[in-house]
């Protein structure tokens, strides 16, 4: 069976990542139809791809009628797109965070869940080798004692020559680099360990550009067991090629994990042996892997690979951070 796709947003600032990986699947996949806001770089991308243009989804939406959509937008919007692909019927993939705040999230879960709808998030670290062979070697549900994570993004002129400077205005954004790159990380975190959070502790600033939003965040999360994990987020400067965007260093009982360099994890155990894995690390890397899985989970009837309940907890986790940063004092998590 050939799905039928459309994609909405398709000047978004990570659409090429989907689309081209929407071309690789060849002829298992007809991406019948795109919109965008802006017509001129739109269409231009409809005619790169073969596909019909549209300036409205909502039009494209109704009178495409396609199987699967990629829904991607401002974070202001992202409620109220997923709210109609609901009401719809439409089965689609998001990104995150899919709305400002946990509180317009909350209600798309439960309308989601009344409805039985296929929603997928693309929480594409899951699907990085390193995340497989952590739960290869320490079972399904990791025993993190102490985990840190630090994504360092580029800067955000890349966003104003792309047409997204939608990024640097909190009442479109929700936020800076938290809510935008951060996000990853409570969720990567939770789908890890299966752990529950207990408090978060947060400072953001935006010394760096001075725009609206934050430009660097650094969260703790102490779960209720005492295990802890530390995110550091932030929009930097260009760097050099060869420097990793993405590190990591994971503690547990029988391991230390950490990255190494942009493409291999090393672990050792309590004698000190060393072990290396080769593979690609952060979000962009895997968005072949979940496009293909994210289809081919819909076709055969299964869960994809993170869900709506997903991002909550996760945007749950941001939300708490913004609230410590302004307040300066501990958010106690119920």
């Amino acid at each position: 069976m050939v799905l039928k796709v459309c994609f909405i947003d398709v000047i978004h600032w990570h659409s090429a990542s989907y689309y081209k990986a929407l071309q690789g699947l060849g002829d298992l996949v007809d991406l019948a139809a795109v919109s965008a806001e802006n017509p001129q770089k739109g269409q231009q991308i409809a005619k790169d791809l073969g596909s019909r243009f549209y300036s409205d989804w909502r039009e494209m939406v109704q009178k495409e009628r396609p199987d699967f959509v990629f829904a991607l937008g401002r974070h202001c919007d992202m409620a109220g797109t997923a709210r109609f692909l609901l009401e719809e019927g439409i089965a689609f993939s998001m990104e995150k965070p899919m709305g400002l705040n946990a509180g317009e999230v909350e209600e798309l879960a439960t309308l989601a869940k009344l409805k039985g709808a296929f929603v997928a998030v693309p929480f594409s670290i899951r699907m990085n080798p390193w995340v497989r062979k952590l739960k290869e070697l320490e079972g399904p549900v990791v025993d993190i004692s102490h985990a840190t994570f630090r994504f360092t993004s580029g800067p955000v002129s890349r966003y104003y020559q792309t047409g997204n400077q939608w990024h640097m205005k909190k009442a479109e954004s929700g936020g800076g680099c938290l809510i935008n790159i951060g996000i990853h990380f409570p969720d990567l975190y939770f789908h890890l360990t299966g752990k529950k959070p207990k408090s978060v502790h947060a400072v953001t600033s935006n010394h760096v550009y001075g725009e609206e939003v934050e430009d660097f965040a650094h969260v703790t999360m102490e779960m209720m067991d005492g295990a802890m994990c530390i995110i550091e987020t932030s929009y930097s400067y260009a760097v050099a090629p060869w420097t990793p965007g993405f590190e990591f260093s994971l503690h547990t009982k029988r391991h230390h994990f950490r990255s190494l360099g942009k493409e291999v994890m090393t672990w050792s155990d309590q004698p000190g042996n060393p072990n290396y894995l080769e593979g690609l690390h952060g979000n962009t890397a895997s968005y072949p892997a979940f496009v293909a899985d994210t289809l081919d989970a819909f076709q055969n009837g299964r869960p994809p690979i993170a869900t709506i309940e997903d991002d909550l907890a996760s945007l749950r986790i941001v939300d708490a951070a913004y609230r410590s940063a302004a307040s300066g004092e501990v958010v106690q998590l119920n």
